[in-house]
């Protein structure tokens, strides 16, 4: 009997420690998340990543939509001015001289022809060197005929101002002149033509200078499309007849501008009568010009009249038609008797 109730004791402490381990145990609902059987949810950690890298990519595209895109990298050796387009180039050109535009077009082959696409050309026989002026003419021709080879229409951009300087006499270089000249102007987008034109010399004879004279006029009526587009001239040291001004203005229909610089008439009385009713002449200026006066008997449009150290005792001149004449500039030095 002792026996047996012993053993129905320890079977009952053993149902008791089992039923508190039991009771122990909490149920999955109410698991403690701080207790020894936590675990992460399935798939949590990974929708916080995906969230956090589409926010990232959000940020990434405001920042690229609200900032300019990096500048491109370029190689150390590139060069940069030759990969401009066109037209920036033509603007870089316009802004040297000449000559330094046509030496930047021989650095590529790009480059080569551009200065033959310019808006402006501004030519003097001052700027090229040689032993004789008959060389120095042969330079400045071969220049002309590099830069004003007309080049199609379709390729070339409008020659707007063309100025030319040159010395007199030279037949073979003005017809070379003259005929440059006339294939530029008979596209008809020059806007501005200009001619300087003196003697190399100042030493001539007044026979010498009125031949060249005569040689002038004959260059003239050689190339009247050229001159009919002529809108300033400016003549040195040449000598001319009564009446070769008043047709020289009246066959430059679009002449504007008229320079006599040290230069006279041949034959007595030394009147320089300038007569042309139809002319849309503006400025006529007389430096030194070997008259005893000059007679404006008819200049509708003239507007200024510069006169500046004339060789008569009484001021030379003498108006006639000259409805629009604004301004007279006289300079004189001083004379003792």
């Amino acid at each position: 009997a002792c026996r047996e109730s012993t053993k129905s004791k320890s079977a009952a402490s053993r149902r008791g420690s089992k039923g508190s381990r039991i009771e122990m145990v909490a149920p999955r609902g109410r698991r403690s998340p701080s207790g020894p059987d936590r675990r992460p949810q399935a798939g949590g950690g990974e929708r916080s990543a995906g969230g956090a890298a589409a926010s990232e990519q959000k940020a990434a595209a405001r920042v690229s939509v609200n900032q300019p895109a990096p500048p491109p990298k370029f190689n150390a050796g590139a060069d940069r001015i030759s990969a401009l387009p066109e037209h920036l180039l033509l603007e870089i050109l316009e802004r040297l001289d000449l000559r330094e535009a046509v030496r930047a077009g021989a650095l590529s082959r790009r480059w080569r022809r551009l200065p033959k696409h310019l808006s402006r050309v501004d030519l003097d026989v001052a700027h090229f060197q040689g032993a004789t002026p008959l060389e120095a003419m042969d330079a400045f021709t071969g220049a002309a005929r590099s830069l004003l080879a007309v080049v199609p229409l379709a390729e070339s951009s409008a020659l707007k101002s063309l100025i030319l300087g040159f010395y007199m006499p030279s037949p073979p270089h003005l017809s070379t002149i003259g005929r440059l000249v006339q294939d530029v102007v008979s596209l008809g987008q020059t806007e501005c033509l200009e001619f300087c034109i003196s003697l190399p010399s100042p030493s001539n004879t007044v026979p010498q200078r009125a031949e060249i004279g005569r040689q002038f006029m004959s260059f003239c009526q050689a190339y009247p499309v050229a001159f009919s587009w002529l809108t300033s001239l400016a003549l040195e040291r040449l000598a001319f007849g009564h009446s070769d001004i008043t047709e020289l203005i009246s066959s430059c229909g679009r002449l504007r501008r008229l320079t006599l610089r040290t230069c006279r008439l041949v034959d007595l009385p030394f009147v320089l009568k300038i007569d042309t009713p139809c002319s849309g002449i503006q400025e006529l200026k007389f430096l030194c010009v070997g008259c005893t006066r000059i007679d404006l008997i008819s200049v509708p449009k003239l507007r200024q009249v510069v006169c500046h150290s004339w060789i008569s005792e009484k001021l030379p001149l003498h108006f006639g038609y000259v409805p629009e004449l604004r301004s007279v500039l006289l300079d004189s030095r001083a004379m003792a008797w």
